[in-house]
């Protein structure tokens, strides 16, 4: 069964794809879905256009935590005690091409990597708590995201 995780309220092509927004919350996501069920790049995603009312596929070119290094110290705009993740997707496209507002993406039930990780969600929530987070502006940096 695919797993629900957001409904796009804007994005913007980036160098690592095409950004949606909004974020999603870890905690709340991995509550949902099987600790294997990680998603990781080239994982399908299904994406269902408002506009149309068709499926679309998709594959994953980044989920992770937005970070950025500065003074040595390694902020985000995400609270660590309630970790957001940022999404991409992978695949060309002109840099003016977004989603349709509304659009839902899922995860496939059969993405082609299958979260090969163990103790996926634990320990991604579990890192992301152990760190040195501190929360930041990203507007007064140059952001990137990072997988951790």
């Amino acid at each position: 069964m695919p797993h629900y995780l957001l409904t796009v309220t804007a994005s913007r092509r980036t160098n690592v794809g095409l950004q949606v927004e909004p974020t999603v919350r870890i905690k709340e996501f991995a509550s949902r879905v099987k600790d294997t069920d990680v998603p990781l790049p080239g994982d399908r995603l299904l994406l269902l256009r408002p506009d149309t009312k068709t499926w679309w596929i998709a594959p994953l070119a980044s989920f992770g935590l937005e970070a950025w290094q500065k003074d040595g110290l390694v902020h985000t705009r995400s609270d660590p005690a309630d970790p957001e993740f940022t999404l991409a997707l992978g695949g060309r496209g002109r840099p003016e091409e977004t989603l349709p507002v509304g659009t839902e993406i899922w995860l496939a039930d059969k993405a082609p990597t299958g979260g090969h990780r163990t103790d996926g969600w634990r320990r991604i929530i579990a890192g992301i708590a152990s760190g040195e987070w501190y929360q930041g502006d990203p507007d007064a940096v140059d952001t990137s995201v990072v997988d951790r």
